[in-house]
Order: structure tokens, then C-alpha cells, then sequence
């Protein structure tokens, strides 16, 4: 059985995301005021209090995910750097990089970047901001209150975390309008909280009255790197959008979440898909030794997808939800008869980044795709 406990900083998580909850469905309601002027005070996922500068222009976003929503909320003119990692990976595979790439690259380097790196105060302080936004997982590294009397600048922990069991998009959803209203961005922030609220309703009435499904199983989810076929995700957003489950939902444990072989072998998958940011892992595998994945009815029967990368220094939640759309049409062809999802996914795109990317997605790792070729049920 997966592990259902929380430590004491995702204990505080729960409790803020609720609270943000409560927040957020005041602000929907116009609860807040929207005024532009003077300093804002927000509650940050931590609990704590931050109040942010009036007349913002310099902000930076550290830690995995924090940089992303900052792209969603179109705050990129407010960047006073970014980390060393978001140039040095390259830009393929992270959404808002792919998006933003050109921007990141004219900008001055606030510390290095990438799971385990703690912040850098010294470079901080250099770029001179007055608003740092840091990830719940440089949080757990180095103390918020710490690098705010360091650096002279607001610290606002804020992004996202697959540890707390709260719905990913009501986090994404409570993230964004609390963002938007530190950054003044506010109406930006209701406008992609209403097309995720439009996208859940589409996808709620495709499948009204479903009562049964093939079973599936989602594999090779990176998680810090590369993973085999066996690391999978749960929650994962693209099957949560869905209302449905995964086979890796039932037993998912450790970190990064896993299943055994032999559990797929007993409850036989009859479709299978595959994060294909890594593709070639799964695949070097399946070369050494097919007859292990012939074992299962989904290779057997050629029933083998490719989904586009899931995580990239956290969740590409534009992804996740075009994801959503191509398990749909795999799962349910009926009720996803009239989509077709690389426009979708360019239609999701746009409307966070402002750029469609389906085709640059394609290009680098394949697309929306069965993959009988790469996976023969037999051998010829």
C-alpha cells in the first residue's frame, strides 16, 4: 500500500493549500480588493504572512515550478534573473522554457538550479529583487524567513507539490490567483483559472454516465532524471482531469513512485503509456529482453502510446492537460471522437504561453502516438 503519511512541512502544505482554497474562492468572488497601488500582504503555501512592494519590477523565481507559473501569470517583464539551470539544460521539454528560452538566456544568473541545489543568497542579492518566489522544495532546504533577512527581498513560497493529497489542478488553480494577486496580475490569474475550469467541465460531460474503462497503466514518469518503465506518478494530473484511475494509482509507493513488474504482470494492463521524455530508456529495455514486456496483454496486442513529458523540474501542467485529451481519445474514441488533440494541446498551449509548441513537442520526442513500431508485438 502507498504510504499515506505527511511530514511536518507537507502537514503545512495541507493546511496552507486549504486555506489558499478559501482564499482563492474569495477572490473568484471578488472577495479582495484589486487595487494596484500600495503594498499587497498574501498568504504564501507556508501560512506565512508576505507582503509584497508597491511599484513591483523585479522579481525572481527559484526552485522547480516556481519559474513556470510566473510565465503562465505573462510576468516575464518583471524577471531580474533566473538560474543557471534553465539555460543549461537547454529549453526542450519544460514548457514555459520552450516558451521563454530566448528571454532567460539575456539574463543574469541567481544561483544554479535543479533538485538538491539550495539557493544561492550571494547571487541574489546581486540581481537585486524585491520579490523571490520559492518552490516548497527549496523551502524544505533553507528557511524562507532565513533568505528574506539575507537578501533584503520578499519571499513568497508558492508552486506545487505532488506530496500533498490535494487535487493538483485545485493547488494550480489556488497557486495562480495567489500569484496574480502578488504580482498584479490578477485578471490574467481568473482568465486561466476559467479555462481550467472550462477544460474540467468538457472533460466531466464526455464522460458522464461512465461507469468502466480499459485498464491502463502510465509508465517512465521522470521524476529528478531519467526513470524506467516501472516509475510511474500518482496523482497524475492527466488521469485526475479524467475522474479515472491507473493501475499505478492502486500501489504507487516511494519516491519516485514505483511498481513492481510482477504487480503488471498479474493485473495485465490492456493499454500502456509512455512518457516519452524517457522513450529511449523504456526502449534500450524492451531490446534487451522483449519477451519480459510480451508478457503483457498490452504489448502483445500492440496497444502501446506515447504521452508528451509530464515532469521537467516539476509539473509541465500544459502538458498534463493535452496529456488528459489523447488519454481521453485513446481510452473513450466515442466521447473524444471530435477532438483532436495536438490541436487541443496548441490551444492549451496558447492559452498559457502564448505560443503553440505541439509541433516542437513532435519534433523532439514523437507526439501523440501508438508506438507498435518501436514496441513489435512479435518478433517478424
Amino acid at each position: 500500500m502507498r504510504e499515506r503519511g505527511l511530514t511536518g512541512i507537507q502537514a503545512l502544505l495541507l493546511v496552507a493549500v486549504v486555506v489558499a482554497s478559501l482564499s482563492a474562492a474569495m477572490l473568484l468572488r471578488g472577495g479582495h480588493q484589486r487595487g494596484t497601488a500600495g503594498p499587497v500582504t498574501v498568504q504564501d503555501l507556508l501560512g506565512r504572512e508576505v507582503t509584497i512592494p508597491e511599484n513591483l519590477t523585479r522579481v525572481v523565481a527559484i526552485g522547480p515550478g516556481a519559474l513556470r507559473l510566473l510565465c503562465y501569470l505573462g510576468a516575464t517583464d518583471l524577471l531580474a534573473g533566473v538560474e543557471e539551470s534553465e539555460t543549461r539544460w537547454g529549453f526542450t521539454g519544460r514548457d514555459y522554457a520552450m516558451a521563454y528560452g530566448g528571454l532567460f538566456e539575456n539574463l543574469p544568473v541567481v544561483g544554479p538550479g535543479g533538485p538538491g541545489k539550495p539557493p544561492a543568497p550571494e547571487l541574489l542579492l546581486a540581481a537585486r529583487p524585491q520579490l523571490i518566489l520559492m518552490s516548497p522544495t527549496y523551502a524544505e532546504m533553507y528557511d524562507p524567513d532565513r533568505l528574506q533577512a539575507e537578501t533584503g527581498a520578499a519571499v513568497l513560497v508558492t508552486g506545487y507539490t505532488t506530496s500533498v493529497a490535494v487535487s493538483e489542478v485545485e493547488g494550480l488553480e489556488n497557486m495562480l490567483l495567489t500569484l496574480g494577486r502578488a504580482l498584479r496580475k490578477e485578471e490574467r490569474a481568473r482568465e486561466l483559472v476559467k479555462f481550467i475550469e472550462g477544460m474540467r467541465s468538457d472533460l466531466r460531460n464526455r464522460l458522464k454516465g461512465v461507469t468502466s474503462y480499459p485498464k491502463f497503466y502510465i509508465g517512465a514518469t521522470s521524476y529528478k532524471g531519467a526513470q524506467p518503465f516501472t516509475t510511474s506518478v500518482t496523482p497524475h494530473l492527466s488521469v485526475c482531469l479524467l475522474g479515472i484511475r491507473s493501475l499505478a494509482d492502486n500501489v504507487a509507493a516511494g519516491t519516485p513512485p514505483s511498481v513492481s513488474f510482477e504487480y503488471l504482470l498479474r493485473e495485465q494492463p490492456e493499454l500502456v503509456f509512455i512518457d516519452e521524455g524517457n522513450l529511449n530508456t523504456v526502449l534500450q529495455d524492451f531490446q534487451k529482453d522483449p519477451a519480459k514486456y510480451r508478457q503483457l496483454k498490452a504489448f502483445q496486442a500492440g496497444r502501446v502510446y506515447g504521452l508528451l513529458p509530464y515532469n521537467y523540474y516539476a509539473t509541465n501542467f500544459t502538458v498534463a492537460m493535452a496529456d488528459a485529451y489523447y488519454l481521453g481519445k485513446v481510452l473513450f474514441p466515442d466521447r473524444f471522437a471530435d477532438v483532436n488533440p495536438a490541436t487541443k494541446a496548441d490551444e492549451i498551449f496558447r492559452t498559457f504561453l502564448g505560443v503553440p509548441l505541439y509541433s516542437r513537442y513532435e519534433n523532439a520526442y514523437g507526439g501523440f502516438i501508438p508506438l507498435s513500431d518501436l514496441f513489435p508485438p512479435s518478433s517478424s
